[in-house]
């Protein structure tokens, strides 16, 4: 029984989109490309499912409610990424921006992160009739620890392929030999 619902939970996790900093909509779209979103939502999931250790019943309830706010993020962090797309493009296009339209901006922004927090807020509060207390706060901090071990992954592997870059002899200067004396 474990098994299918895990199942379940993977299928339907795929579509659901991940969260990721709304300027950054250019690195988005190429991690998207490899899939990465995908494998993430996928763990993501698992983990939930893992940690949480949810009944049956109790999954059956809480991940419509979990697909439902995943989209209203989804949907918030899509207006983010508008704003920041207009003003990257005035910036590319080198157009002069006002004083008026960074402050409008910023403000929206600062709108939106709020009203993130809310949704946050009333997602982890409101379910208090479907999850006990320890399930609660277990599903309260999820998203801080596995965004930090995501962190801690991406630098791993950021100074692996530096190092492999380094045996490479990706640093050498122009024209110089591996050793640099053979030249």
């Amino acid at each position: 029984m474990r098994t299918l619902f895990i199942t379940y939970t993977l299928l339907v996790s795929i579509s659901i989109a991940q969260e990721h900093y709304p300027m950054d909509d250019e690195k988005w779209e190429r991690d998207d490309e490899h899939g990465r979103r995908e494998r993430m939502e996928t763990m993501m999931v698992w983990r939930l499912t893992e940690e949480l250790d949810l009944k049956p019943v109790q999954a059956e309830k809480f991940f419509p409610r979990f697909r439902e706010h995943r989209k209203n993020l989804s949907d918030i962090q899509k207006e983010q990424r508008e704003i920041g797309k207009r003003l990257r493009q005035k910036i590319g296009e080198e157009e002069k921006i006002s004083k008026s339209e960074v402050t409008s901006a910023i403000k929206k922004i600062t709108v939106l992160r709020k009203k993130t927090v809310d949704v946050e807020e009333n997602f982890l509060l409101g379910m208090d009739d479907l999850l006990d207390p320890l399930q609660m706060s277990i599903l309260g901090m999820f998203k801080q620890e596995m965004l930090r071990e995501m962190g801690g992954e991406l630098r791993k592997r950021g100074n692996d392929r530096k190092k492999m870059k380094k045996r490479q002899g990706g640093h050498r200067k122009r024209g110089q030999g591996r050793r640099g004396f053979w030249n």
